[in-house]
């Protein structure tokens, strides 16, 4: 001001610019979520990552770049938005057989994934038996009926079980008689 005399002293008072960090999962979930805005003071923090049934994570891609990286560090200091992006590959679960000596006409998948659509396992035919059904990644009660719906997850195996078939023989004896 015009006319003042004497020193002056002045603070400069200064707030930290928040800045947001936004997230695409892909249909995941984070456990412990991940924070939503940080700023220059804020400490150096790495992202929790994400999981989803069914995929294995491949990392995030966005502000740490186009690569797919698992491990995203943000340090003390940095500032801008961020944004990252969950990328995935579904994982190919394995499906065995034990027929014990039956055959399937049509033959039932030896994989699937999570995104399969719902199926029912074909079931095999053996001369001389009756398939009693199966059991193993479905319990230890054998089922006629097995069906691995769409969303499922896991390695599975079935062992086919089998009723041995009783044959009545009829003899015409036509008018004879058999000696016991």
């Amino acid at each position: 001001l015009v006319g003042s005399i004497g020193d002056r002293s002045y603070t400069a008072n200064w707030t930290p610019i928040t800045y947001n960090i936004t997230y695409d999962l892909d249909g995941g979930s984070v456990a412990t979520a991940n924070p939503t805005s940080y700023n220059v003071t804020t400490n150096t923090f790495t992202l929790n990552n994400p999981t989803k049934t069914g995929y294995t994570f491949d990392g995030w891609t966005g502000s740490n770049g186009s690569t797919p990286q698992t491990t995203v560090t943000i340090n003390q200091g940095s500032i801008g938005d961020l944004s990252y992006t969950a990328h995935w590959t579904i994982i190919t679960y394995d499906i065995t057989y034990d027929l014990d000596g039956g055959s399937v006409a049509t033959a039932n998948p030896t994989t699937y994934d999570v995104e399969t659509p719902t199926f029912t396992l074909t079931n095999p035919t053996k001369t001389g038996y009756t398939f009693a059904g199966w059991t193993g990644s479905n319990g230890n009660t054998p089922q006629t009926t097995v069906t691995i719906t769409q969303g499922s997850i896991g390695d599975r195996s079935y062992t086919a079980h089998w009723t041995l078939n009783t044959y009545n023989i009829a003899y015409d004896l036509d008018g004879g008689s058999v000696a016991m």
